[in-house]
């Protein structure tokens, strides 16, 4: 890895002396460890923009001549991270799939904002965890904590500062935004669980200056709306706003149609509204109720609102597919491919037993996390059946691969062309279906990380 770096670093930086002036050339590449597929996608405002191949090495490369200045996406397997990149950068990236965010490393031209930006990014997300614990305190108190988060912030993006000749003004915004807005967002949502805390039966009274860094925030920003903790800052606002309009109007119960309708009238960009609109709608389904359905009056909204087609296909096929299998009635039948190639039906394989059939897809999921999740629901409920059906059997080989051969390869499986559960999954959403001893259906959809599924599965029992 030394002797390639250090080749192409040369290369890069002599390339960039002649350019920079007349044609400033970006270079970006890199090396994946463990990969979890043959390519690296990169993106701009969450459009691809480029797939680089793996070599034989597990190394990609590429140089772009008109890329402008601004904060870009790389997507390997099922995660990604940010990159920010400016004319004449040559930056290139190492990691392990195996701890993709904590293994990252950036060198090069231009690495010296990335590596500040990792880090933030990883410091965001420890200190976020712990500020858990105090949404118990009271307003001020709770304020106190996040000044001191924010004094040290500041004083570590100032140590970085002073060692760069050069910050740009896009760049500094981007920073400002990653400093702030996470604590931000965490304003957002004291509200609502310091509620919880103390178990009130309605919110706090909350003084207008705790609120007063919102006079600052354009929610509108087109640089930033692919930016996580510009995103996640946005959809904890219109939440909380939802929250509060909910409790001083009791006609306003329905939280889902409020954010939806929160969204509409403050997210003007039409892009960022889609996305926006699509995240609550999908989110309603998988987290409001033990079976995942759709809310129909939130739906409705949606359907009116959202000038996307692809995301309005998307969603309309999710609904299709959770009403295709209803609870209490028999399984529909359908035929199901071993590991070893022999052709079965699934209830063939799960008679007589309660069964969890778990349509998985590592496009969702990282497989490390499916084998690991699998196998502590196997541990704790040993009488219940586990059957896995591959979604994308022609992308992963469940024999070799060095997460997914952990797996019980007898209780896994994959389905025919014409098979009749296609019918169901045509959003291409990973579910669960769980079926009783006789049979029935129990749940018809529901996910592996569902914080319901122990009490579905417990009624098995």
């Amino acid at each position: 890895m030394k002797y390639f770096i250090s080749i192409i670093l040369f290369v890069l930086i002599f390339s960039c002396k002649t350019t920079e002036k007349d044609n400033p050339e970006i270079y970006f590449g890199g090396e994946i460890i463990n990969p979890k597929s043959s390519y690296v996608l990169f993106l701009k405002d969450n459009e691809v923009i480029d797939t680089l191949p793996l070599d034989k090495n597990n190394r990609f490369f590429n140089k772009y001549k008109s890329l402008k200045e601004g904060l870009y996406t790389f997507i390997h397997g099922n995660e990604f991270q940010y990159i920010y990149l400016e004319p004449a950068d040559s930056v290139l990236v190492r990691l392990n799939t195996w701890d993709f965010d904590e293994s990252l490393v950036y060198s090069g031209k231009g690495s010296d904002k990335n590596e500040f930006l990792i880090n933030l990014f990883l410091q965001n997300g420890k200190e976020e965890k712990e500020m858990y614990q105090y949404f118990s305190l009271s307003e001020a108190n709770f304020q106190k904590k996040i000044d001191s988060l924010l004094t040290n912030r500041l004083k570590i993006y100032n140590d970085f500062s002073t060692t760069q000749t050069h910050i740009s003004e896009d760049f500094k915004k981007l920073t400002t935004t990653a400093i702030n807005f996470p604590l931000y967002r965490l304003k957002e949502i004291y509200p609502y669980f310091h509620k919880r805390a103390h178990n009130l039966d309605k919110f706090p009274e909350i003084s207008a200056k705790f609120y007063n860094f919102r006079n600052n925030i354009d929610l509108n920003e087109k640089k930033l709306v692919s930016f996580y903790p510009y995103q996640n800052y946005i959809i904890s606002y219109l939440y909380n706003l939802s929250y509060q309009l909910k409790e001083k109007d009791t006609t306003k119960n329905n939280i889902t149609a409020n954010i939806l309708n929160a969204t509409i009238k403050h997210v003007k960009a039409e892009n960022f509204k889609n996305t926006l609109l699509k995240k609550i709608i999908i989110n309603d389904f998988f987290k409001t109720k033990s079976t995942c359905s759709i809310n129909n009056k939130a739906l409705d909204i949606f359907l009116k609102n959202c000038s996307n087609p692809s995301f309005v296909k998307q969603v309309k096929s999710l609904v299709n597919d959770s009403e295709f299998v209803s609870n209490g009635k028999p399984l529909h039948n359908f035929e199901i491919v071993s590991t070893n190639n022999v052709k079965t039906t699934i209830n063939n394989v799960i008679k007589g037993s309660n069964t969890v059939i778990y349509f998985w897809s590592t496009d969702f999921m990282s497989s490390d996390y499916l084998v690991n999740r699998i196998k502590y629901l196997e541990n704790k409920y040993p009488t219940i059946l586990f059957i896995g059906i591959n979604m994308h059997p022609s992308l992963e080989n469940i024999k070799t691969e060095p997460h997914l051969k952990l797996l019980d390869t007898s209780k896994q499986f994959k389905l025919t062309k014409d098979s009749y559960a296609n019918k169901y999954l045509t959003s291409k959403y990973p579910r669960i279906i769980i079926v009783n001893s006789k049979g029935i259906v129990k749940n018809g959809f529901t996910y592996l990380d569902s914080n319901k599924l122990n009490l579905e599965l417990n009624k098995l029992k």
